[in-house]
């Protein structure tokens, strides 16, 4: 009776999957190699659904076996390979419960670097929200501070320059929208200012500076733009933006500096009052006579 509901119980499990036929002996079999190799056949065939029951059956079903981890890692896999955002959140829950259970393990980088790997598929354009691009940065360092020596280490490095890439942009893209459309200088400011101290590395920071001396000049700060401009000659020589920075410079020079006395041009400066003349008594040749 026992053996019945049990092999009912499996094909209820077996009908729920849309990832292709369930090899119900495999899946039933006492042996962790087997059901381990049946997964195997399921994944490589992409009948993801099959393939995951097999793993969690080698997880539930065989605490003890050597297999598990593998199990796990493969669980992992499946989800990721299938992908959609929902199977990448599923990929990098698994990966994570694999780092919680074997910290320790040969394979553990990798589990760390396919945690980073979900969320990197997950990016929005800089547009958009950027919670799966901050979220794969810090999982990518946290992948360099656990494991310096890892063989995923380049890789890694890539996609922080990536991520840091695609966060500095949606920061200018949000000052420039508060700039453009909303006219909002100081909202726009907050932003380039922030981008400027946290990604100094941004690939645009050239105009970056631009619109920040353009939004200072804008709020009447010429003391505060020129610094930008001149920054902007100095580390980007050959900016496209040269021509209209120098534009810009002389505009905010002809404006007026807090505390700094405007200077005239020559034919708009008054006319010197003539000195008086000495009078007799105050004459110095005068007062030698006789």
């Amino acid at each position: 009776m026992k053996r019945v509901v049990a092999a009912l119980a499996l094909l209820a499990l077996a009908g729920c999957g849309h990832g292709g036929p369930v090899d119900i002996a495999s899946l039933a079999s006492n042996s962790a190699q087997v059901v381990w190799e049946a997964g195997q056949k399921a994944a490589e065939k992409k009948q993801w659904d099959a393939a995951r029951q097999h793993f969690r059956r080698i997880i539930d079903g065989f605490p003890q076996s050597d297999l598990v981890p593998e199990a796990r890692l493969a669980l992992g896999e499946s989800y990721f390979k299938e992908g959609g955002t929902a199977n990448w959140i599923l990929a990098a829950a698994a990966y994570k419960e694999f780092l919680t259970f074997y910290p320790s393990h040969p394979r553990a980088d990798f589990a760390q670097f396919m945690v980073a790997e979900s969320h990197f598929e997950q990016r929005n354009p800089p547009d958009r929200d950027q919670k799966a691009t901050m979220e794969a940065l810090e999982e990518f360092d946290r992948l360099l501070q656990l494991f310096p020596e890892s063989a995923h280490v380049e890789t890694t490095r890539e996609r922080i320059t990536t991520c840091r890439q695609s966060l500095a942009r949606a920061e200018f893209v949000a000052g420039y929208f508060y700039q453009k459309t909303r006219q909002a200088w100081r909202a726009a400011i907050q932003r380039y200012e922030f981008l400027l101290k946290e990604y100094p590395d941004y690939a645009g920071l050239d105009e970056v500076l631009f619109r920040t001396a353009q939004c200072k000049s804008f709020q009447a700060q010429p003391a505060e733009a020129l610094p930008l401009l001149a920054r902007l000659f100095e580390e980007f020589p050959d900016s496209a933006l040269t021509v209209d920075a120098r534009a810009l410079e002389a505009e905010v020079r002809a404006m007026p500096m807090p505390g700094v006395p405007a200077v005239l041009a020559p034919e708009d400066a008054p006319a010197a009052a003539p000195s008086p003349s000495p009078s007799p008594a105050a004459s110095p040749q005068a007062s030698l006579e006789p």
